[in-house]
């Protein structure tokens, strides 16, 4: 085995680390403004859910949306791929403003 350094220069990875970068800032996007689609959804189908005052409600609706705002960003790295991620905000938003919608075509 030789141990002489050898001619060929190192292979460069400027390809694989722009594509890391790139999914790193995706999913950082997806995280801020996907997160904060998703807290708006739940907040005001939660607001519309809970009994009371419509003050009251959408007051505690908007201190559990912080909550779910960060769920929602850790969903975002934590998912296998930026798809799944993407899918998984998607539904939750369909969830959170399913009682919004409800709502609004008069069955709640």
């Amino acid at each position: 085995m030789s141990t002489a350094p050898s001619s060929v220069p190192p292979a460069r990875r400027t390809s694989s680390r722009r594509t890391g970068n790139a999914q790193l800032w995706a999913r950082g996007l997806l995280a801020l403004i996907g997160g904060y689609a998703v807290a708006a959804a739940w907040a005001d189908g939660l607001a519309r859910m809970l009994p009371g005052d419509a003050a009251d409600a959408a007051l505690v609706a908007t201190m559990a949306s912080f909550v779910v705002y960060a769920l929602a960003a850790i969903w975002t790295y934590a998912a296998r791929s930026t798809l799944r991620a993407v899918l998984g905000l998607t539904t939750a938003i369909a969830l959170g403003a399913t009682p919004a919608v409800l709502h609004l075509l008069g069955f709640a």
